[in-house]
C-alpha cells in the first residue's frame, strides 16, 4: 500500500489537501497586521482646534460637535466661507444660540449668519441631532502646521479629492 494515491482525483486531492495545510500554517507569516490591541483608527484633528482656520475670535462651539466641511464658495454676494457642523446631543435652537452667543461675546457677530436644522426621526438615544451652516467672511490658512496640509483635518476637500468626512 502506497502513500500516493494512483488515481488522478485522488492525487488532485491529496496535492490541494497538503497545500491547504501549507498555507493554513504559513498564513500567520503573510499579510497579517501585528497585533496591538488597538483596533481604531487615529482620528484626524478637530479642524477648528488645530489653529489652521479658526472661527471669527478663535470661538470653538462650547456644544459636541463634528466638523464635517469647511470651505469657501462664491455667489452674487462674493467670496464666503460655509462651515459645515453636525451638534451632537442638543437641538437645533440650542445649539444656535451657543454659537450666537460665543461669536457675540468675542465681538464678531457681524458678518456671521447661522443656521441649523434638527434631523427628521432620530431616536432617542441617537448622539447627532441635527445640522449647522456657517456663513462666515472668507480667511486664509492661519497656520503652518502640517496639520493644516490634511484635508481629513481641515475638512477642505478640492474637487478631485472627495468629501471623506
Amino acid at each position: 500500500m502506497s502513500l500516493v494515491p494512483t488515481r488522478p482525483r485522488a492525487r488532485v486531492a491529496a496535492v490541494a489537501a497538503v497545500v491547504g495545510v501549507a498555507l493554513l500554517f504559513l498564513s500567520p507569516v503573510f499579510g497579517r497586521a501585528a497585533v496591538s490591541g488597538q483596533y481604531r483608527p487615529l482620528l484626524p484633528a478637530d479642524g477648528l482646534t488645530t489653529g489652521c482656520y479658526p472661527l471669527p475670535g478663535g470661538v470653538v462651539p462650547d456644544f459636541p460637535y463634528v466638523l464635517r466641511h469647511d470651505g469657501d464658495t462664491v455667489d452674487a454676494a462674493g467670496i464666503h466661507r460655509r462651515v459645515v457642523l453636525h451638534f451632537d446631543r442638543v437641538d437645533a435652537a440650542e445649539a444656535v444660540g451657543t454659537i450666537e452667543d460665543q461669536l457675540a461675546e468675542a465681538g464678531v457677530a457681524d458678518g456671521t449668519h447661522v443656521e441649523a436644522r434638527d434631523f427628521e426621526d432620530v431616536p432617542d438615544d441617537a448622539v447627532v441631532r441635527g445640522e449647522m451652516v456657517l456663513d462666515l467672511p472668507s480667511i486664509g490658512v492661519q497656520s503652518d502646521d502640517p496639520v493644516c496640509d490634511d484635508p481629513n483635518s481641515t475638512k477642505r476637500f478640492t474637487p478631485d479629492l472627495l468629501d471623506r468626512s
